[in-house]
């Protein structure tokens, strides 16, 4: 027989060590019922609802209080209660946490149980010497400085650790950059991602809280999220640093108010050497930033870009739109969620290794693509929230305007950003300046009259779980995923789906997408066929346009 692990307790936080001995308990709870529902009606019998709540995991999912609760008070034979209480004398004695440190602490105990190969509970936390738990944030800086940051704060903290931006485009660059550097230990991932996994209550997500624990935290994008989502993942990532020593690093592209939560760190400075370990010097670029012009047609925009030298992207957010621009300009490149994510991965591949040879090149895209695809004479960008538009105009090294077009509509949440927006537009140059950045959060805060932040602190406080889950991560009605067959992997991904109905955060990347009135369609046609919450494509895959490929054809024949 094995000899038991010795661990370091006094290295240990109180959560890490909690959680080594309600797992034990767990397992002589699970033996004694002889199932999870039983094991978790004598935990809460015995007086530890924490463990009783988390070992409900292992039924599906963390429930809300009242459905816990029903599940919980009902009966469980005597004797079983007599053995449990037999083997487990006593009971296990909480510190007195705050209540939403108490609930984070029971998804991270359920995230370990229904975990197939959990880390250990010990390392949770991943911190390194010399790094110590808690969230920090970097000064604000354009991508590639951030990233040369974020690579110099990988190398230091020397070990595994998670990486998360908001876009596609960006995870290609930066998965690009991972590789350039040599740190295998870096797994990219999305900020969707990290969201997902704090707040999961299902038991096929809450594994992922447990391996996003199991090492440090870089972050971007989060100074891109709404106000009330930004205060609820702050809660979320704050109350997990603490419980476990868990360094978390925000490297953010421009400037909000940052909560206090978020000291700041000093940009790492460089040695002089020119090092690998050292940051890059910053790059400065003059980008001239048009005024708004009059709104102009899909076609009067296209006839403008024939017209332009070097090279052009064109930023919209309307796959049909994209795609019928594309369609008018022969020659140009789409990059679109009208393609699946490894597809659009090949394109952006052969953008970034053809920069040299491409003087002349139009972009069409409705994701926005990385510095890693090398910079642009013009970039237009359709009236957008700020945020979008500091993100693009850093892929300019000429001009930069921004597209009111007829007939293109705009997303309806945008509604209170775009306000704000097009006013500090007009009060100076708020792609640049700082104050007026900060000035965009402020007021943006103010239009939202009912924000759902103290909402959805409430559900955290009363371990509403599957309320809150449900609240942050709801799909998008808008869209719908369809996986697409071409090559072995992604066939392979399918045939898992139709068999179990579970697709994986990694099976997403050979999906693309289609808004939900042209998914139903596509299935009244036979060219699709429903999966679930995802469809399986049964049509013709254009090998450039994907999906879109009747946008694009439509508007080349109309030419």
């Amino acid at each position: 027989m094995a000899e038991p692990v010795a661990y370091p307790w006094s290295a240990m936080t109180a959560a890490q060590q909690l959680l080594l001995l309600h797992l034990e308990r767990a397992e002589v709870l699970s033996r004694v019922g002889g199932g999870p529902l039983v094991a978790a009606r004598l935990a809460f019998r015995l007086g530890e609802p924490e463990l009783a709540r988390a070992l409900l995991a292992r039924t599906g999912g963390l429930f809300d209080l009242e459905e816990s609760q029903r599940l919980l008070n009902d009966p469980c034979p005597e004797a079983l209660l007599v053995q449990a209480a037999q083997v487990l004398p006593g009971r296990v004695a909480m510190p007195a946490w705050t209540e939403t440190e108490m609930e984070m602490y029971v998804r991270v105990l359920a995230s370990l149980l229904v975990s197939d190969a959990p880390p250990d509970a010990a390392r949770l936390g991943g911190g390194r010497p010399g790094w110590a738990g808690g969230l920090r944030r970097l000064s604000p800086c354009p991508e590639q400085q951030r990233w040369g940051a974020g690579l110099h704060l990988a190398r230091e903290l020397q070990g595994p650790l998670r990486w998360a931006t908001a876009s596609w485009g960006g995870r290609f660059g930066l998965q690009r950059q991972v590789n350039a550097a040599g740190l295998g230990q870096v797994e990219v991932v999305s900020l969707e991602y990290v969201m997902t996994a704090l707040d999961a209550a299902w038991r096929w997500d809450l594994p992922e809280l447990a391996q996003l624990l199991s090492g440090p935290l870089l972050i971007e994008g989060l100074e891109t999220l709404a106000p009330d989502r930004l205060d609820t993942l702050t809660s979320l990532l704050a109350d997990a640093s603490r419980l476990f020593d868990w360094p978390v690093v925000a490297l953010p592209g421009f400037e909000v108010p940052w909560p206090d939560a978020y000291p700041l760190l000093p940009l790492p400075q460089q040695s002089g050497t020119g090092g690998q370990d050292d940051p890059p010097a910053p790059v400065t670029r003059q980008v001239l930033v048009l005024p708004r012009q009059r709104p102009i047609s899909l076609r009067q925009l296209a006839t403008e870009v024939r017209g332009q030298p070097g090279r052009s992207l064109v930023v919209l957010y309307s796959r049909s739109s994209a795609a019928r621009l594309a369609g008018m300009l022969p020659g140009s490149v789409l990059l679109s969620s009208s393609l699946s994510r490894l597809h659009l991965a090949e394109r952006m591949s052969e953008l970034a290794e053809q920069q040299a040879a491409s003087p002349s090149l139009t972009v069409v895209a409705t994701t926005l693509p990385s510095t890693a695809v090398g910079f642009f004479d013009q970039v237009s960008h359709i009236s957008a929230p700020l945020p979008y538009l500091i993100e693009a105009a850093q892929l300019s090294r000429g001009t930069f305007r921004i597209l009111d077009l007829l007939d293109v509509a705009l997303p309806q949440l945008w509604t209170r950003q775009l306000q704000v927006t097009h006013a500090l537009l007009g009060q100076g140059d708020a792609l640049n300046d700082p104050e007026l950045q900060r000035l965009y959060f402020d007021e943006l805060r103010a239009l939202e009259r009912h924000q759902r932040a103290p909402y959805w602190l409430e559900l955290r406080r009363n371990m509403q779980y599957a309320s809150l889950a449900s609240e942050l991560n709801a799909q998008s009605e808008a869209s719908v995923p369809v996986l697409i067959a071409r090559d072995q992997a992604s066939e392979q991904v399918i045939a898992r789906y139709r068999r179990e109905g579970w697709l994986p955060r990694q099976g997403l990347r050979h999906a693309a997408w289609l808004t939900a009135s042209e998914a139903r369609r596509a299935v009244q046609r036979g060219e699709a066929e429903d999966g679930g919450w995802a469809l399986i494509w049964r049509g013709d895959y254009h090998p450039d346009y994907g999906l879109a490929w009747p946008y694009v054809q439509a508007a080349q024949s109309s030419e």
